[in-house]
């Protein structure tokens, strides 16, 4: 190695303060002779695995099930939170581990593996937050927070009509989930809130908790998570839907729908009567509500008005939909041909698909379709072919899609504000857990407290085994024999090392984390 390069590697070990990617940009400064902007915007999440050689856990939405062998393997690690009684509890004494004031107040003799399964758990909250798309994090921390406490995450249908809750903790409390940035609004469907309280399942449910995470940035990383909770209840519904500027939802039928809910019951009568105040109600939806689905004549809740189609019909609808993709085929085939100046050749087509056995009727109607779209491109018709009506109705479909999945209009969606929370305060019940700090500042500072706390043997056991760990990898994974076989050398020495180091470090612990 030239004397160029020690110098620089000795200068890259010496240099522990600067982040990788300041060292990298002042060598090439060095190499080319000038200055490059500053790259502060790549640097990375700080995380204790950085500092510390702990095991990482990669969250998925597969913790959300108790069953899954993913969440098995994680429930001895999360049972340092899941004794705690509720879910604020949890939350806070997840929070009092990164809050470094508190973190030096914890005595020296504190158990090794909870400080260990804590800061896991802190990088798999990272993890949900940071590493995966703004789409799929929302899920993801749903199953996170089924394992934090204890519950499990909700898919499906419940009791005839799309879940609300995201998930339910432990003690069978259902939770509405959102993650947001500071300014979004909490939105929900009024039709499936309405159903959840009131006809769910026959009698609806009392009550319904939100638990609302407020994320702050560090450039592209959250740095902070401020957690608060609110219930939506049957007692205060169309109090919260009026303060918070729902009330057009609610329309003329407010004063009548809060005399009717005050009288609740659950019986065929009273469903009734709210079928026809609901009937006057602007944000219910009368093709999906389950007032207008599930409730017969007599008023009785019928579960079969939600029933999932019967899987023949949607077998039936497929091949529908696959005749239609190849009749596509033929006929963009056909009008292809037509504006190529070739002659009509269905059958020459016919030979270049993989249909099995077609029969006779769908052979005629594929040749209808060929034919279709050779007149077309004879008569040069570009603009009303069968492409361009073809465009217009996906248009349509993908329009209707849209709607649909919005839950009807978007006048049929209750919002509430980030200040309108506030206005709430005392109607819902909102409980503030606090802000989690995850900035990189914070993280770093409470490594380095941990790192003291554990001290010197503690923190050789870790490397090591991290590095025992990685060699028996590469031991089964190197192609090269020699590349493997020095591998297992050093997995064998390591091996005696962690040993030692256990039998070193097996005296009782003094505290609790």
């Amino acid at each position: 190695m030239s004397d160029f390069m020690k110098d620089m590697f000795i200068e890259v070990r010496e240099e522990e303060t600067k982040s990788q990617v300041d060292l990298l940009t002042e060598m090439i400064e060095d190499i080319v002779n000038v200055q490059l902007p500053k790259l502060s915007s790549l640097t990375e999440a700080e995380r204790f695995s950085m500092s510390i050689p702990i095991p990482k856990l990669t969250p998925n939405e597969s913790w959300g099930d108790p069953n899954s062998q993913s969440r098995k393997d994680i429930e001895r690690i999360f049972a340092s939170i899941t004794r705690q009684p509720s879910v604020q509890a949890r939350i806070q004494h997840v929070n009092s581990f990164v809050d470094p004031a508190q973190a030096r107040r914890k005595g020296t003799g504190m158990r090794f593996n909870a400080i260990l399964n804590m800061m896991m758990i802190i990088e798999s909250l990272q993890a949900c937050l940071n590493d995966y798309s703004e789409s799929s994090a929302g899920f993801v921390f749903e199953g996170f927070m089924a394992a934090v406490t204890g519950g499990k995450q909700i898919a499906g249908r419940i009791g005839g009509t799309l879940p609300i809750e995201d998930f339910v903790t432990g003690d069978d409390e259902p939770v509405s989930l959102k993650l947001l940035s500071p300014k979004t609004p909490i939105h929900g469907s009024f039709t499936n809130l309405v159903d959840y309280l009131f006809i769910r399942g026959g009698s609806g449910e009392p009550a319904i908790k939100y638990l609302i995470g407020r994320k702050n940035s560090e450039g592209d990383d959250v740095s902070q998570l401020l957690l608060l909770d609110f219930i939506i209840s049957r007692a205060n519904f169309v109090e919260i839907m009026t303060a918070t500027g729902n009330g057009d939802l609610l329309g003329p039928a407010a004063p009548l729908l809060e005399e009717h809910i005050s009288q609740w019951q659950d019986s065929p009568e009273w469903r009734l009567e709210m079928l026809e105040i609901l009937k006057q109600t602007p944000g219910y939806d009368t093709t999906r509500g389950m007032f207008y689905k599930n409730l017969d004549a007599e008023g009785e809740f019928n579960d079969a008005g939600s029933a999932p189609s019967d899987p023949e019909l949607k077998r039936q609808d497929y091949a529908k939909e696959m005749g239609r993709t190849i009749a596509i085929a033929a006929q963009r085939q056909g009008f292809e041909d037509a504006q190529g100046g070739e002659e009509a050749n269905f059958e020459g087509w016919m030979a270049t698909q993989n249909l099995e056995e077609p029969d006779k009727r769908m052979v005629n109607s594929l040749k209808k379709a060929y034919t279709t779209g050779y007149q077309r491109g004879t008569t040069q018709q570009v603009a009303e072919s069968y492409f361009g009506e073809f465009h217009e109705r996906e248009k349509i479909m993908m329009r209707e899609e849209l709607n649909e999945a919005k839950g009807g209009s978007v006048g049929k969606q209750w919002s509430i504000s980030a200040a309108g929370t506030q206005k709430i305060a005392n109607i819902a019940g909102v409980e503030v857990y606090g802000e989690l700090n995850m900035s990189n500042k914070n993280i770093k500072e409470c490594a380095q407290i941990y790192i003291e706390k554990m001290g010197e043997e503690m923190m050789s056991l870790l490397e090591t085994t991290k590095s025992f760990t990685e060699n028996v990898g590469k031991y089964f994974s190197a192609d090269r024999r020699s590349t493997a076989m020095n591998a297992n050398k050093k997995a064998q020495q390591e091996g005696e090392q962690v040993v030692d180091l256990l039998a070193k470090s097996a005296e009782p612990a003094t505290e609790e984390i």
